[in-house]
């Protein structure tokens, strides 16, 4: 109720919040009162208090709003834009329209964290969140999900053409050089999209195939944007499948070592070999290391495997004649 509407009624109200009434005051006042009577019954007027609540109030705002927005960019955060997202498409759904997301995810960003520091990787967070509003327009539709990770809601957009042209724009723009405190950074973007209602009816279906798609963007080579379709998703059960069974491969004695001949060209003497990893699966017969390696980097399953082929090239190696050299080749990350 109104203050207005109370005062007529001649109610009582408690802790009713007013904002001040004079020209440049924002202060915010919590106010109580109770109607007087005098001895006839007569109506005589209100007796109550106040009390200054500007701070709490200010406090509640700043409290609601690091709920809803990224303190850091000023965008709207994980929970609020995943809000926003099922409130579109609950909406868009009975009225058959259409809604695209954009998943981005920043290239070679952890460079500069490594190398500037993470305070500069703030301020460069902060000049991406620009160009992106600068390029979509409106606020509300962007956020920033974490790290250097992106979301653009996009309705009634469903036009591969003008969704591909303005990835295309979001890539170019955020790969321009930024200078962050005095230093001159290059970073780049990979976009990923999906559209409702082809691909995905909700919003856990829709941002799955836009995180598929931006997937497949990365692994074609980054600084590229790619739209879902079925085939990624199959490509992605596949992979994890591969995942599981790759986990107890070396257990099943499904891996296996084969030597590559290094031949001194003027002699024509074999003087070493290269080991060369090789998986058998009982079912998909050989495995590609194109297809494995990957997926054992991604999953810090080549801290296991490259630790087996050292050491099963070493044994094998001493059991060879002479003084041949043996080569295997290391993960960065094992390195």
């Amino acid at each position: 109720r109104t203050l207005p509407f109370l005062l007529t009624k001649q109610s009582k109200f408690d802790e009713l919040p007013l904002r001040s009434a004079f020209e440049g005051d924002d202060r915010w006042w919590a106010i109580s009162g109770r109607p007087q009577f005098d001895a006839a019954g007569v109506f005589t007027g209100y007796r109550g208090s106040g009390t200054d609540v500007t701070a709490q109030r200010r406090s509640a705002e700043d409290a609601s709003r690091l709920a809803l927005f990224d303190s850091l960019t000023g965008l709207a955060n994980r929970f609020n834009i995943s809000r926003k997202l099922d409130s579109t498409l609950a909406a868009f759904a009975q009225q058959q329209r259409s809604c695209a997301i954009m998943l981005l995810d920043l290239d070679r960003f952890k460079q500069v964290n490594d190398t500037l520091g993470h305070p500069a990787g703030d301020a460069l967070l902060k000049q991406v969140a620009e160009r992106l509003l600068k390029i979509v327009g409106d606020k509300e539709m962007v956020s920033r999900l974490g790290g250097d990770e992106f979301k653009i809601i996009l309705p009634d957009i469903e036009d591969r053409g003008k969704l591909g042209d303005l990835a295309a724009d979001i890539i170019a723009s955020l790969s321009q050089p930024y200078s962050v405190d005095g230093s001159r950074c290059i970073i780049g973007a990979s976009v990923g999209v999906a559209i409702a209602p082809f691909d995905g009816m909700n919003s856990d279906d829709l941002v799955r195939n836009a995180d598929l798609a931006l997937y497949a963007a990365k692994g074609n080579g980054r600084g590229r944007f790619a739209f879902y379709s079925s085939e990624l998703h199959q490509a992605a059960e596949v992979r994890r499948a591969l995942e599981e069974d790759l986990r107890d491969a070396l257990a099943r004695g499904e891996m296996e070592l084969q030597y590559q001949p290094v031949v001194q060209g003027k002699t024509n003497m074999v003087t070493g070999v290269e080991a060369l990893v090789r998986w058998t699966h009982p079912e998909r017969g050989v495995i590609s290391p194109g297809v494995f390696i990957p997926i054992a980097e991604e999953t810090n399953l080549i801290w296991p495997l490259g630790e087996w082929v050292l050491r099963q090239a070493c044994e094998d190696a001493a059991r060879w004649p002479g003084d041949m050299r043996v080569a295997v080749n290391v993960s960065p990350r094992q390195f």
